[in-house]
């Protein structure tokens, strides 16, 4: 039985990192508005790499374990 997991409940972010991604999105979002090239593609790397960090601090849903 020790070797079954328990069911977690929905996970949830720390507020630093939700706050940092706020703050991130927020300069490449203005960056996008109001940058010229060079500041619109940082902005546009800056929203890619905040995405991709989200979506790998989010568990994998239901089924098996990511390391099984």
């Amino acid at each position: 039985m020790a070797a079954i997991p328990t069911p977690r409940g929905p996970a949830r972010l720390p507020a630093a990192t939700l706050l940092l991604s706020v703050l991130y999105a927020t300069g490449a979002v203005v960056a996008l508005l109001l940058g010229d090239h060079a500041q619109r593609l940082a902005g546009l790397v800056v929203l890619a790499v905040t995405a991709a960090r989200l979506a790998a601090i989010r568990p994998a849903g239901r089924g098996a374990d990511r390391w099984s």
